[in-house]
This record gives C-alpha cells, sequence and structure tokens, in this order.
C-alpha cells in the first residue's frame, strides 16, 4: 500500500530538495532524494526505485523540472501505479498555483490507495476463486475414488475413470488402483489404445485420454 507522495525540485548548491510532501511527516532518506534525483538526470522519464528498505515509482516533469515521487510499501508493484504518476505529471503542466498543487498532491495520494485497495481486492478475488476451483477439483475426485471402488466396474470403465482425473498415469499406477491381473489390464489397455480412446506418450511412460 502507499505510504506518501513527494516533489523533488533541483537545488544547484544542495542538488535535489524536497520540495512538497503528502502527508507532512512522511520520512525520506537524504540519500534517496540524491539517488532518484540523479537517476533521472533531468530527463523526462519513470522510474521504479526499489530496494531493502525503499519502494517508489517517479516521474521527472520537464517543464516544471521536478520528479514526483510516489512512496509504496515493499510489496507494492510500481508498474500498478504508473498511470497514477502519469495523471499527477499531467496536473503539474497546467498552471496551477502551489496551494492548488499542494491539493493535487494529496488527491493523487488518495487515488493511489484507492487502486490499491482496487487491486488488493481483485486478488483476493482470483485468491477465492482458485481456492473454491481446487476445492472442486478435489470433491470431483473423491466422487471418481468411490466409483473406481465398485467391484463389478469393468475394468475398461476404471482406466477411463483414472485417466479422467489425472494428467496420465503409469502402467504400475493403474494396478495398483483397479484389481485385475497383469495380463487382462494389458490387454484392456492395447484395445482402448488400439480404438484411439486413449494414448501412450513414451516420454513420461504414462497413459492418456485422447481429447
Amino acid at each position: 500500500m502507499p505510504t506518501g507522495i513527494f516533489l523533488i525540485k533541483w537545488d544547484e548548491v544542495i542538488g535535489g530538495i524536497v520540495y512538497m510532501r503528502y502527508p507532512e511527516d512522511l520520512d525520506i532518506p537524504e540519500p534517496i532524494i540524491q539517488q532518484i534525483t540523479i537517476s533521472h538526470n533531468f530527463t523526462e522519464s519513470y522510474i521504479i526505485s526499489k530496494e531493502k528498505q525503499w519502494n517508489s515509482v517517479s516521474y521527472y516533469n520537464v517543464n516544471k523540472e521536478m520528479i514526483a515521487v510516489l512512496v509504496l510499501s515493499q510489496y507494492d508493484d510500481g508498474k500498478d501505479y504508473l498511470e497514477l504518476v502519469d495523471e499527477f505529471n499531467k496536473e503539474m503542466d497546467r498552471d496551477i498555483n502551489e496551494d492548488k498543487l499542494r491539493t493535487r498532491l494529496e488527491e493523487m495520494f488518495k487515488n493511489s490507495l484507492s487502486a490499491f485497495r482496487t487491486t488488493d481486492a481483485v486478488i483476493t478475488k482470483l485468491s477465492n476463486e482458485v481456492a473454491y476451483l481446487k476445492t472442486k477439483e478435489y470433491d470431483i475426485q473423491e466422487r471418481f475414488s468411490a466409483v473406481l471402488s465398485i467391484d463389478y466396474l469393468p475394468v475398461k470403465s476404471k482406466i477411463l475413470f483414472q485417466l479422467a482425473i489425472n494428467d496420465g498415469i503409469s502402467f504400475d499406477e493403474l494396478k495398483k488402483s483397479i484389481k485385475t491381473s497383469t495380463n487382462w489390464l494389458t490387454s484392456v489397455l492395447k484395445t482402448l489404445i488400439k480404438n484411439r480412446i486413449i494414448g501412450y506418450n513414451t516420454k513420461r511412460d504414462v497413459y492418456y485420454i485422447k481429447i
């Protein structure tokens, strides 16, 4: 989650200096200020700076000769905030006074928090969907296992059930899960291959259903 935003201006004596920041108590290490300033080298550019104790995305505005820096947490991806920084850069190009610029700085920071919450919500939703699909997969496998335990089910059907729930399965694995003789299992597999219902991958040494 973003932790703050600030602007860097160039001072001929000191070098890069913090011109404006939000929140006001935002801690910005001096070496970071100079590093970002030097990295941009007075060239219009985006830079994502990520180090052990620092993560930010910045943009140098040639017209205003200022760098807008959005400070991120260690777990944020700077690429997710490039569009926001670009929007603020356009605001900087407008003829606005210092008070208005300060207001826009605060607004941009709040917008970055909204963007973070949106991204976080999407990730949470995807995580929930993956968890749901894994649960469904487990349920299906359990149901297939219950069917496979039926003694009077033909060997051919048991083979197809096994191949349906596995991405390829070896002869030994089939032998362990299906109660039948080796000769009969081999014979049924050959018939299924001949009828082009299943295939055999020689590299992986597994049987699979042909789709």
